[in-house]
């Protein structure tokens, strides 16, 4: 997607061009490139110059102050000004009101605000700054040629790497040529260099700051620093993935037909029939995603009239045009035909097919939510087994060409297809659902030949689809006595030649290094049933926005390991990952930040950081809480596990947030959790405690035990609940929990019946942290 957060614009009032002022009126592009030319070409005009004087432009918690200069606006887009850049003396003040964001910001500034002198700002704004600027005395005036450069090297950072491409975030309110409240300000800072401050009202968290980076190594010019919701938040932001919702796509109807060339390739075309609903005044230019190889030969409106389109080569931003701006309630259907040009989207190796399970193989609502529902038709070679997400509905044969109907019954997210060379084995056991497992014995052994030839071995182990089906079933089972009934009876496990696995309701599909052998350390059970998890974790429970992805990932790893714990009997393997999940968190806790910025821990400098981050810290949340909701006196986890059968069941279908999480962890617990997820999700300090431990005999024959607890690296006000056991002989063990909070903890123990052997602090790893014994 071609999302760079930025540009250089501006409405003009009609006493300065004889225009409408910003809040009349719309001025739509007729097409795309017409639009886009208008943009890339923005410069300053020489007569509309004026000089500033305390001129203060607050959007939001974001501030800019122009003290003394000169500003020139820049030329029209649509027939309005919709660019400035100023000159001179002024101050730019930010401050987020999130303390992870705050926290964010520290680690890029040194700072939690930002109080910054400015030396230059452009402005590209689609709000009311326009009629802030008409106040001011326009004048005929020369224009020096770096303020020409300016600006285009602004431009030239929102454009993409082809001719039509620029970021949806600018480009958007420019087409459509409606006064949505977008404002961005590119500021030179005296000390600091350049930032970028973005509104940007089409995202849920629309308050955005960023910092220039190289293109080459990140993909884009400009990489986020903080993003919150507005003060005011508008309509639509609420349980959202990432784009506000204005527009919703409930339901496709779509006919593939994927025909083999004489390469054994596939070529790969598809019709696409989209029931749209306008949840407010929106376009008449909508935004899809579509796969960067994809192309769109034609589109139409249910009402029979051509749709334009504009997609860029090798970009994923697809523009549609309405014949008007939709009112809210509007529900047009449109059609869309398109294909795949020269491979991109299924590519081929040996019997192996390349279809990307993540691919946006169809128009991706990107003014909205993603959750609707499928009804499929593929049209495929005989020879090729095909599966899909939904109920197989219908197939038939005709010339070779196997025809098959899939309906989802409950809306989704996403949609996959997958087929190849495979071998189906068929899995029914009474107690659990039935598996379809696609696999192909013969890419294996042409793998393992290929392998062999550049000096690698990789043996293939015996039996794998049954053991792949095991692992499946197994977990299946134990999920579903864990968390409630799955809602579907039956599940395709395709094989993918990624080193990766996804889920999709009903449908899983697993790396082809799972099916070759089974690791002794158990990495592949593990593996295995972390797909599994996500038909309750991800699929089932949804996660509310980016910033809740651990409740899909993290959850869905801790439930493998669950299984893990459950399935070799032991608690070795168990421990051993959160192990190696604490030592891969401690690595990057120095550049990563906290579970609740989601994907922003994903960067070319820390490229493991959302997975150490969200599924493996997420993890050890879960873990954390299962430990913490122990009881003591039976050492039974009968709360946890109704938490999480009450989480499953009060959101199945249904999008969750860390709150709602939250809440339901209240509910079980009796008493507030807030400090946790602040300091676990919301958080990065890992505690170190030291710790020396005394007994002492007391009347009566007892003894009880004396702990001091010193923790660091961590707020003066973060506390815990510690499991602390004592072995008392005889297989009889006390347990009890220490709360450490600030830089000292001095504890005592109830009296116990015996003399303690041994005591163990952080019993069961029950809290991410080091502990370092010490003498009392």
């Amino acid at each position: 997607m071609t999302r760079l957060p930025l540009l250089a614009l501006v409405l003009v009032p009609a006493r300065l061009l004889g225009q409408n002022s910003a809040s009349d009126g719309h001025s739509p592009a007729a097409t795309y490139l017409e639009r886009y030319q208008q943009v890339s070409n923005l410069a300053p005009l020489p007569g509309r110059v004026a000089e500033v004087s305390h001129l203060v432009l607050s959007r939001d918690v974001g501030r800019l102050t122009l003290e003394r200069g000169t500003l020139y606006l820049l030329g029209p887009v649509g027939g309005r000004t919709v660019g400035a850049l100023f000159r001179g003396e002024g101050r730019f003040s930010f401050a987020p009101d999130p303390p992870a964001e705050r926290a964010e910001l520290q680690r890029f500034a040194g700072s939690p605000a930002l109080e910054d002198t400015l030396t230059e700002a452009i402005l590209v704004f689609s709000d009311s700054t326009v009629d802030q600027l008409g106040v001011l005395p326009f004048r005929q005036a020369e224009i020096p040629g770096e303020v020409g450069d300016h600006v285009r090297d602004l431009v030239g950072t929102l454009k993409g790497s082809n001719d039509g491409s620029f970021s949806s975030d600018v480009i958007g309110p420019l087409l459509s040529g409606e006064p949505t409240g977008f404002f961005l300000a590119r500021v030179e800072r005296a000390h600091g260099g350049a930032v970028l401050f973005q509104i940007n009202p089409e995202v849920s968290e629309a308050v955005q700051l960023y910092r220039p980076v190289s293109r080459l190594r990140w993909g884009s010019s400009w990489a986020v620093v903080t993003q919150s919701p507005l003060q005011r938040p508008l309509r639509g932001t609420g349980g959202s993935w990432m784009y506000r919702e204005r527009l919703d796509v409930p339901s496709y109807r779509m006919e593939v037909q994927l025909t083999p060339t004489a390469g054994a390739n596939l070529d790969f075309a598809a019709s696409a029939t989209l029931s749209l609903t306008a949840v407010e005044p929106v376009g008449p230019w909508l935004l899809f995603g579509l796969h960067p190889k994809l192309l769109v030969d034609s589109a139409r409106w249910s009402t029979g009239e051509p749709a334009p389109v504009f997609k860029a080569k090798d970009s994923d931003d697809l523009w549609v045009r309405a014949g008007r701006r939709l009112q809210a309630g509007d529900s047009p259907a449109l059609r869309l035909f398109y294909h795949s040009a020269g491979g991109g989207l299924i590519d081929r190796h040996g019997d192996w097919f390349f279809i990307d399970p993540g691919a946006s193989w169809y128009p991706v609502n990107r003014q909205g939510k993603n959750l609707a529902t499928f009804d499929l038709t593929y049209h495929s070679p005989t020879w090729y087994p095909l599966v899909s997400v939904g109920e197989r509905t219908d197939s038939t044969v005709a010339d070779k060409v196997l025809t098959t109907h899939w309906v989802t019954r409950l809306p989704t997210p996403f949609a996959t297809f997958n087929l190849g060379v495979f071998e189906n084995y068929h899995v029914a056991q009474p107690d659990a659902p039935a598996l379809d497992v696609l696999l192909s014995e013969d890419a294996h052994r042409q793998l393992a030949r290929e392998l062999m030839a550049r000096g690698y071995m990789i043996p293939q182990q015996k039996r794998m689809r049954e053991n792949v089906a095991a692992d499946v079933s197994n977990s299946l089972k134990l999920f579903t006595n864990l968390f409630g009934e799955c809602p579907y009876s039956h599940f395709y496990v395709t094989e993918i030649p990624y080193d990766e696995g996804v889920s999709f309701p009903g449908m899983i599909d697993l790396s082809w290094s799972t099916f070759q052998n089974t690791s002794l350390d158990g990495f592949d059970e593990f593996f295995r049933a972390h797909e599994v998890a996500h038909q309750w974790w991800g699929n089932g429970v949804q996660p509310g926005s980016y910033r809740d992805a651990w409740l899909s990932e993290g959850l869905a790893s801790f439930s493998a390991l669950w299984y893990l714990q459950s399935e070799r009997k032991r608690n070795d393997e168990y421990f051993k990952f959160l192990d190696q999940y604490k030592a891969d968190i401690k690595d990057e806790r120095d550049d990563a930040g906290p579970i609740w910025i989601g994907y922003r821990n994903a960067t070319p400098s820390v490229r493991r950081g959302y997975d150490v981050v969200i599924y493996e810290k997420g993890a050890w949340v879960f873990h954390m809480l299962r430990i913490l909701m122990l009881d003591l006196s039976t050492m039974k986890q009968d709360r946890f596990l109704e938490t999480m059968r009450d989480f499953y069941q009060s959101y199945r279908g249904k999008p969750a947030t860390t709150d709602d999480f939250r809440s339901v962890v209240e509910r079980h617990a009796g008493v507030p959790m807030d400090w946790f997820f602040d300091e676990w999700v919301k958080g990065t300090a890992i505690p170190t405690y030291h710790v020396a431990w005394t007994s002492q005999p007391v009347a009566g024959g007892k003894y009880t035990i004396r702990l001091r607890v010193t923790q660091e690296y961590v707020p003066g006000d973060f506390q815990m609940f510690v499991l602390v056991s004592a072995d008392l002989g005889n297989n009889r063990f006390a347990h009890f929990r220490i709360g450490v909070r600030g830089d000292q903890t001095e504890y005592q123990s109830p009296l116990l019946p015996a003399e303690p052997k041994e005591v163990l602090f952080n019993d069961l790893h029950g809290v991410l942290a080091d502990v370092k014994t010490e003498r009392w």
